[in-house]
């Protein structure tokens, strides 16, 4: 047993018995005068505190018989509640056939139910959803703090709907109804104490005057708003267009002063390279586009046997009586003020010019040439005009 001791304490390097024990003690402290194995000399003249090792022990306590009443059955786990998901599958917890039959007044049951807001856009409309879509200069991947793309062109498609162009005009003190020219009456022709704007008749037709720096768009791409993705039908764009409220008088003769002007809701449906003009469409009553059997109109109303001839909601109107619902109304409001000011100074310089030249100059008299000789004579007397060779 101790050549067992012997062999463990070699190959481990170091005793197997505790500091603590009797044992290591006396190998500790020899007595003087006695030789030392190599192990105790290494424990030798060291002063080493090892803590007193406890045995570990468990803490219970005896429940007298009336405990059960205050802390229940302690023997038992916790409380939990069962899965009753299997027990669905069984035929006790089928529900019958019966149960699902509906009942005969189920449509004052459906009408019965009050369902909130949806942003989904229930209504049916002839318009692609791009074409109400503005025209935004920011890139499509935006910094952190930026405000995104879809974000500003949503909250801008909103703001240009609110706006209305013929109030806009109205507060720049602009009747829409008197931008179109009529025909003159001289039996009716405004005094200067009426006071009115524009104090003489409007002979000139507006779109002369249209400055087209102020449009976001070529005209193609207005166009090409109708067109949907994978979709190879070209369908009208919104706008608001400055036209007639009776359409048989409209057409045939525009410059009446029966007729009134305002800002309806149009479907465009082509443009005119040669003319300039936009063919646009009246939208019926429930804001859509569609030809005298209810169709609606495609590709601005061109079929393989060519265009028909024009309907009674048709007309052909230039850029600046058409509003596009993509584009800003305040800047274009600014375009028709623009345009309708330099109409009315280019009206008053042709009578400027007009009655000059109407002057009339009978029985005036006129300078005789001895006069002129002399006046040329002290004009050239001058000391700088002198030295001129001429």
């Amino acid at each position: 047993m101790d050549k067992t001791k012997k062999e463990l304490t070699n190959s481990l390097g170091r005793s197997p018995y505790s500091p603590h024990s009797n044992n290591q003690a006396q190998v500790l402290d020899p007595s003087p005068g006695t030789s030392s194995s190599p192990t105790e000399s290494i424990y030798k003249g060291t002063n080493r505190k090892y803590p007193m090792i406890k045995q570990k022990g468990f803490y219970s306590d005896v429940l007298y018989p009336g405990a059960t009443a205050f802390l229940g059955d302690v023997c038992a786990g916790p409380s939990v509640y069962k899965d009753l998901l299997r027990q669905a599958d069984l035929e006790q917890h089928t529900p019958k056939v019966t149960t699902f039959e509906s009942p005969e007044n189920i449509e004052s049951y459906l009408d019965k139910q009050v369902i909130g807001p949806t942003t989904e856009i229930l209504a049916k409309s002839d318009f692609p959803l791009q074409a109400f879509k503005p025209k935004v200069q920011l890139p499509f991947q935006g910094l952190p703090g930026q405000c995104p793309r879809k974000i500003e062109i949503e909250r801008r498609r909103r703001l240009y709907l609110k706006l209305d162009i013929a109030q806009l005009l109205a507060n720049e003190g602009i009747d829409s109804n008197q931008l179109m020219p009529r025909h003159q009456d001289p039996d009716n022709m405004p005094t200067i104490e009426q006071k009115r704007d524009p104090l003489f008749p409007i002979y000139l037709p507006l779109q002369i005057f249209d400055d087209e720096e102020y449009d976001c768009r070529t005209p193609e791409e207005w166009l090409l708003l109708g067109l949907e993705p994978g979709s190879q039908d070209r369908k009208p764009v919104p706008g608001k267009a400055l036209l007639p409220t009776d359409d048989q008088l409209g057409h045939e003769d525009p410059k009446s002063h029966k007729l009134t002007y305002k800002w309806v809701s149009v479907g465009v449906l082509d443009y005119d390279k040669e003319t300039k003009l936009y063919l646009v469409h009246k939208t019926n009553e429930r804001g859509m586009v569609r030809d005298e059997e209810g169709r609606p109109i495609l590709n601005g109303g061109v079929t393989p046997e060519g265009r028909a001839p024009l309907m009674p909601r048709q007309y052909w109107v230039p850029r600046v009586r058409l509003l596009f619902l993509a584009e800003d109304p305040q800047v274009f409001a600014q375009r028709v003020v623009s345009a309708n000011t330099l109409r009315k100074k280019t009206q008053a310089l042709l009578r400027y010019n007009l009655y000059v030249d109407c002057m009339p100059v009978d029985r005036l008299r006129s300078i005789d040439e001895k006069s002129l000789g002399r006046m040329k004579q002290l004009a050239m007397s001058t000391s700088h005009l002198r030295k001129e060779i001429r």
